[in-house]
């Protein structure tokens, strides 16, 4: 056997570039000479018609260049199988076969990749205090200020590619991103800076939202930036929050003298006031649905709103009603959305865009008290499968923080400027919690249907602002505590089955220190949607009654599939399957009921219903 040198792989990729057909070439993953930011990767080769099993083997290289000592060796039904646990900073070569009864296996390959270095690696850990195996389904976890994806043993699986335009190689990528998902598609959403983007798992950009536009007045008022809280929804589109800035001037709010925002260029005669525009667009970047919070709230709250500035040392001074989330139910047509400086959650009905439920302090449904006492800053807004809504409870109020209600002149403003105090005032010793309350009934108010202090161990328990509330499939809801470097995975019964800090090296005085995050998400792997067609044969008798194939769900997550099989004789069918879960696969059968005609060929297309862009085409053909 001729040793498989570094100078023979170079001559082998020559000459195959070359070569081989294209659409070949297309079906080889990770692509030869790839080089990629993450260690859990989809591989996929081309299928061998009738081939009832593949194996795969991936070596080190140069090290194991004739696959002596595999660190891979699966065998698998499928033409494409996802491989974890792989390292940073190695290259690899690796190759697949066929097996057929009776035959020796043909290897096909080899291919060689490589994984690129994690810049921060010894510079940032997370730290897994508590990981039961059987705990739940969210086995990777987004940490969004971290700009990393990390698995349950805290071990890092992505990371932010470097900056290829002027900072290749960066260890720290800026600005840091908000809101990190891993999406149903398998593709990544975050803000970062002003744009709010989708990106493919090596950072292409595959959508950007419309750059935010200036407000024109005399007072050259900031641009408006997406802020906070970005979704790629179920239907394709997109939902962000966008901050915006109004002046409103005294007269009307009825103050007597100006208070000071603290910011540049402010007319002495009005008062600068944040709000927030939620905007729904389109994969073109059409606006599809928008809502303003610019006249929601009324002249008594605006007037308690700009006499009692947000949170010093926390928040911009802006004063506003500081929308920091949202959720969509998009089956019923409602959006939820969180304030934090007015502790206030509410519900907006997509079709009306008005407000039709709200929970808080001072609010009521129906002529009663509905969400009184239930939190205070709180940050996420989640809507639970059962309709419930989740919220995690930054829990900050103050004593002496702020004007009282006769200060500010209106009793009906009072329960505002109490939840406006902030960390100048003296802080209450009750801990951050998670809260989740009830949607109200048609009798009653929302009532807390369960609640969690996160009072784990000797760790801090209070969070000044950020952290969020995911629900796992199992029920099992995932917390980040946000200024705390804290995520746990925590059971109905409160039981805390996962937990891990997450922190980073500070190199000048050698000394790990806390990471604060925005939010953290849980997705079950980087492929949650991806899918391959394998048939049973190349070709078929022109007098053939039927033909098979199979559909395999090569993602972690459940989806179904629309089929349409059509031939030039005219042949015609289209349906679509049952859900498939993860992992598995189904078998189809066709029967073409119109015998073919010269040259004559099948087509089947097969569509992911879950990612409508995902579609893969099988030809076969019929003999003469």
């Amino acid at each position: 056997m001729i040793p498989l040198t570094p100078a023979r792989v170079f001559l082998f990729f020559f000459f195959a570039a070359i070569f081989l057909d294209r659409p070949v070439v297309a079906q080889i993953v990770p692509a030869p000479g790839a080089k990629l930011n993450y260690t859990q990767i989809m591989f996929e080769h081309p299928q061998k018609a009738g081939a009832p099993m593949y194996s795969l083997e991936i070596s080190l290289y140069p090290e194991d260049s004739l696959f002596k000592k595999p660190v891979v060796r699966l065998k698998d039904s499928s033409a494409a199988i996802m491989v974890s646990n792989l390292e940073f900073g190695k290259k690899y070569i690796w190759r697949y076969a066929g097996f057929f009864i009776g035959k020796k296996p043909a290897w096909a390959g080899p291919y060689i990749f490589e994984t690129l270095p994690d810049p921060q690696k010894g510079l940032f850990r997370a730290r897994v205090l508590q990981n039961e195996p059987s705990s739940g389904d969210g086995n990777l976890i987004a940490l969004d200020m971290a700009d990393k994806i990390i698995d349950r043993n805290g071990k890092t699986v992505w990371f932010m590619p470097p900056d290829t335009a002027g900072r290749p190689g960066n260890t720290e990528p800026l600005p840091l991103i908000n809101d990190l998902r891993v999406t149903r598609t398998g593709t990544l959403t975050f803000i970062n800076g002003t744009n709010a983007e989708e990106q493919d798992l090596r950072g292409n950009i595959l959508w950007r939202a419309p750059l935010p536009g200036a407000i024109a007045d005399i007072n050259n008022a900031p641009v408006r930036t997406y802020s906070h809280c970005f979704k790629k929804l179920a239907n394709g589109n997109y939902m962000v929050i966008g901050d915006a800035i109004t002046y409103v001037p005294d007269s009307v709010l009825g103050i007597g003298n100006h208070i000071s925002t603290g910011i540049a260029g402010a007319d002495s005669a009005k008062t600068m006031v944040g709000y927030e525009i939620l905007k729904e667009f389109d994969g073109n970047g059409k606006l599809a649905w928008s809502w303003s919070s610019e006249n929601y709230f009324d002249k008594d709250e605006l007037k308690a709103l700009v006499s009692s500035p947000p949170d010093k040392k926390v928040l911009s001074l802006i004063p506003g009603g500081h929308m920091n989330a949202f959720d969509v139910d998009e089956k019923n047509g409602f959006v939820y959305a969180g304030f934090r400086n007015v502790s206030r959650v509410i519900k907006i009905d997509k079709t009306t865009n008005q407000v039709v439920c709200a929970w808080g302090r001072g609010m009521s449904y129906r002529g009663v008290k509905n969400g009184e006492g239930f939190f205070s800053k709180q940050h996420e807004t989640t809507l639970l499968s059962d309709g419930s809504i989740a919220v995690f409870n930054n829990n900050i109020s103050g004593k002496g923080a702020g004007p009282s209600a006769s200060q500010v002149g209106n009793a009906g403003a009072a329960h505002l400027v109490n939840s406006l105090a902030g960390p100048r005032g003296q802080w209450q010793s009750e801990p951050s919690s998670v809260v989740v309350f009830s949607q109200p009934s048609d009798s009653g108010s929302s009532q807390v249907i369960w609640k969690f202090d996160c009072m784990l161990d000797s760790f801090d328990n209070k969070s000044f602002r950020g952290g969020s509330v995911n629900e796992l499939k199992n029920g099992n809801l995932l917390v980040c505590m946000g200024t705390v470097n804290r995520i746990f995975e925590i059971t109905r019964d409160k039981e805390i089955v996962w937990s891990a800090v997450i922190e980073k090296y500070r190199t000048y005085d050698s000394v790990w220190q806390p990471v604060n995050l925005f939010k953290a998400c849980n997705i079950s792997s980087l492929y949650p949607c991806y899918f391959t067609v394998q048939t049973n044969a190349d070709t078929l008798k022109r007098t053939s009654g039927s033909f098979r194939f199979k559909i395999f769900n090569d993602g972690t997550e459940d989806d179904s599939y629309r089929i349409l099989v059509t031939s030039k004789g005219g042949y015609k069918k289209e349906f679509e399957t049952e859900v498939l879960p993860g992992h598995s696969s189904t078998r189809v059968e066709i029967a073409p009921d119109k015998p073919a005609v010269a040259n004559d060929k099948l087509e089947i297309a097969v569509q992911s219903v879950t990612n409508p862009d995902f579609k893969r085409v099988v030809d076969v053909e019929y003999l003469r």
